[in-house]
């Protein structure tokens, strides 16, 4: 891949942004909002997904699922051994969110648990494990910040936002992800914008159904999509999860405060002594500091941070990162 294809500008960023508001919405309203051309909304696109610098997916929501469950934990390992343990972390389907933090001595995984999962058993015991701790996610605090942080100096307005999110009205309920879903759900984690047509042919059902139950699971929350991106082509070079312990009176609102920050990608009401946790992307260190000092330092309640800066990104939600690429999993 020719280094010149790697290269991300304004269009593109608004473009990855406007993504993150609607993953799902027609080049073509994008390209009204941004004012160019469908053709070159589309060809930005293919470029960018193709060189592993974008991947729109669905995951299902493990909270909506009544076996599961999802955990955050925190892996000290012995010296030389966190890349090799990442990496085969990496490999399985049931983690994300993968790093390499603590000058190289902590990796921190998402992972999803269902019934008598083997590897929150199996992890404390391997050889190359010093600690272990697990902290399960009790509640996912939506909001802002998981829009914004690609493009924090946008020029997307209230109005743009409404055109490029409008459609069909989301579809309210209890709908879960069946095993008839599956080849459903295995498609969009491929590819989170393939074609009614492309996801009818891979479930048997007609574009009209696709679309019908794609709408019931997005409604009811049993699925989302995500943006995977390559952090350091958009200019977001430092990356850290940040462990807040929070006065349970204030655990609510101050979750709801932080999610509304854009240098948040995620936050989260966990178990454990931190009992909120968040990650941060912010263009350098500096940049985190002032965030920090500021806009966290503002909010009351929170009694002390952990700042955890992540030096290897080996796994997103569902892509892992190759060359500082975002890739699909070998499978």
């Amino acid at each position: 891949m020719a280094p010149e294809s790697r290269a991300i500008d304004r269009v593109d960023r608004q473009i990855l942004h406007a993504l993150q508001i609607a993953p799902r919405a027609p080049f073509a309203r994008i390209a009204t909002v941004l004012g160019v051309s469908e053709q070159t909304v589309a060809r930005r696109y293919q470029r960018m997904r193709g060189a592993g610098i974008v991947r729109v997916l669905a995951r299902q929501e493990p909270t909506h699922r009544p076996k599961a469950s999802y955990w955050s934990l925190r892996i000290g390992c012995r010296p030389g051994t966190a890349e090799a343990l990442a990496d085969a972390l990496a490999r399985r389907g049931d983690t994300s969110w993968i790093s390499i933090g603590a000058g190289g001595a902590e990796v921190t995984c998402q992972a999803e648990v269902e019934g008598d999962s083997g590897l929150l058993h199996h992890l404390p015991r391997a050889s190359t494990v010093l600690t272990f701790s697990a902290h399960q996610m009790l509640h996912h605090f939506p909001g802002r910040g998981e829009i914004d942080w690609i493009l924090p100096d946008n020029d997307v307005t209230a109005e743009q936002r409404l055109f490029l999110a409008e459609g069909p009205a989301p579809r309210s309920g209890d709908a879960r992800a069946e095993p008839t879903d599956r080849p459903l759900l295995d498609e969009l984690s491929r590819d989170g914008r393939a074609s009614w047509a492309t996801l009818a042919a891979a479930t048997g059902w007609s574009q009209r159904q696709v679309a019908h139950r794609v709408g019931e699971l997005v409604g009811s929350r049993a699925i989302y999509f995500h943006l995977d991106v390559a952090d350091e082509l958009i200019g977001v070079h430092t990356a850290a999860n940040l462990w807040f312990t929070v006065a349970p009176a204030h655990l609510a609102s101050v979750g709801a405060r932080l999610a509304d920050h854009a240098e948040l990608a995620f936050v989260a009401a966990v178990t454990g002594s931190a009992n909120l946790m968040a990650a941060a992307r912010t263009p350098d260190a500096r940049a985190l500091y002032t965030y920090i000092t500021t806009k966290v330092a503002a909010i009351e309640g929170i009694h002390n941070v952990e700042i955890v800066p992540s030096l290897i990104r080996v796994k997103q939600s569902h892509s892992v990162m190759v060359g500082g690429l975002v890739r699909e999993p070998p499978r």
